[in-house]
């Protein structure tokens, strides 16, 4: 059937992928087996493909063949998310760092977990882990291209102001195929490597210190687990070749104004939080369910689902415009030093088509000096706001419609 076309057809044609994961009735104990009966009926997510997405790569040579295929499933309860992951790989499986919080993408092959609950782009979570257990955990206060800062024990010890730390993080790993570490040339022609990865990753710990629960002050946000129907943006990577490889599972494009012709596309830069995808929290498997049935509603939400508005984040055009404004407000103070009030003054900057539908809602106040702004995009009863710095805001008024 054909897709009802609105104003925001075009800007839910850019949602991201959502997965979701059903709660699980029993806790899951974190052995690294990936096969046991807890795993076996939970819907893979699609392969991860090149960081840039399948239009943007510039070779398909960068794309992963069949044999290096990346995928992961979600489960979740009261006190953790879980994930599982496989990694296979017809080329050697480096892992070398042994020390806790060290940076394992510089040497190793790498699996990453980006976690923003707040879906607000700034103090967002990030786990990376090697073939042998290894892990560093940081947390960004915002992204690193507005200025952000890594906060963990790699860089700082407790006490000091950019210590952070997880609590009850629970993490195995297990090579199912193959071995580590392989310099043997001839070995590695046709060795292939395989491993997994099962995570429990705390509430509380990705919680706290989420936007708006005080970081600076250490505070602890009073939310301690999500809710059923709850969405938290998400992404995975997968860093291969001292970071000359990178496979994710949402591609990470990005409004690019840094061309001559501003378009949509998938840059090499993980810590874009406004693109990453979404895990959505659901319900249990009913007893009973077929794989028909438990395919139908957990795991990967179809994009045809997500392309009519019906599934997908119902702020999501207004973050496309607000995140619009953003890019383009960038270039205006790299091209000119100061932000501007005027969207009119940002012509050429901003797209128009993701503009469009919302007229004369886009408010910019800009600051003393014009050195910083934040920009307000309301409709429907929703408001999303967006400054300087890329802190987002989304706000609900339930009594007024829906945008569709």
């Amino acid at each position: 059937m054909k897709a009802l076309v609105t104003p925001y057809s075009f800007h839910w044609s850019l949602h991201p992928r959502i997965y979701v994961a059903p709660y699980a009735k029993e806790p899951i104990a974190i052995d690294g087996n990936i096969h046991k009966k807890e795993w076996e009926r939970i819907p893979w997510s699609s392969p991860f493909d090149d960081i840039r997405g399948e239009d943007d790569v510039p070779s398909p040579n960068d794309r992963p063949s069949p044999a290096c295929e990346t995928k992961v499933k979600m489960m979740w309860d009261d006190e953790y998310l879980y994930i599982a992951a496989i990694l296979k790989s017809d080329m050697e499986v480096f892992a070398t760092y042994t020390e806790r919080n060290s940076p394992i993408y510089h040497e190793d092959s790498d699996f990453e977990v980006f976690v923003d609950p707040a879906s607000s782009c700034h103090h967002y979570k990030e786990l990376e882990m090697n073939a042998i257990n290894t892990v560093w955990n940081l947390m960004l206060d915002k992204p690193y291209m507005d200025g952000g800062q890594e906060f963990s024990g790699r860089i700082a010890n407790p006490g000091d102001d950019h210590y952070y730390e997880v609590d009850s993080q629970k993490t195995m790993v297990r090579v199912l195929e193959g071995t580590l570490n392989n310099n043997n040339v001839d070995e590695k022609k046709t060795q292939k490597n395989t491993w997994a990865v099962e995570i429990a990753l705390s509430h509380r710990d990705i919680l706290r210190y989420s936007s708006g629960s005080g970081f600076e002050n250490k505070e602890r946000s009073s939310q301690i687990q999500p809710s059923e129907g709850e969405q938290w943006r998400i992404n995975f990577s997968r860093v291969e070749e001292k970071g000359s490889i990178n496979w994710t599972w949402q591609k990470q494009q990005i409004w690019d104004v840094e061309e001559s012709n501003p378009a949509y596309r998938g840059v090499v830069d993980m810590h874009q939080p406004n693109v990453w995808g979404y895990v959505k929290f659901g319900p249990p498997i009913k007893d009973g369910a077929s794989d028909k049935i438990i395919a139908e509603v957990f795991g990967e939400v179809s994009m045809d689902d997500i392309s009519t508005g019906s599934a997908g984040d119902p702020f999501w055009p207004l973050k496309l415009a607000a995140m619009n404004i953003y890019y383009a407000q960038r270039k205006m103070k790299n091209l000119h030093g100061y932000f501007s009030s005027s969207l009119d003054a940002l012509s050429g900057l901003v797209d128009p088509k993701t503009l469009a539908p919302f007229g004369s809602s886009v408010r910019i106040n800009v600051g003393d000096g014009s050195e910083s702004y934040t920009a307000h995009i309301e409709c429907s009863g929703r408001l999303v706001s967006i400054n300087s710095d890329r802190l987002m805001s989304a706000t609900n008024n339930e009594s007024l419609s829906k945008i569709q």
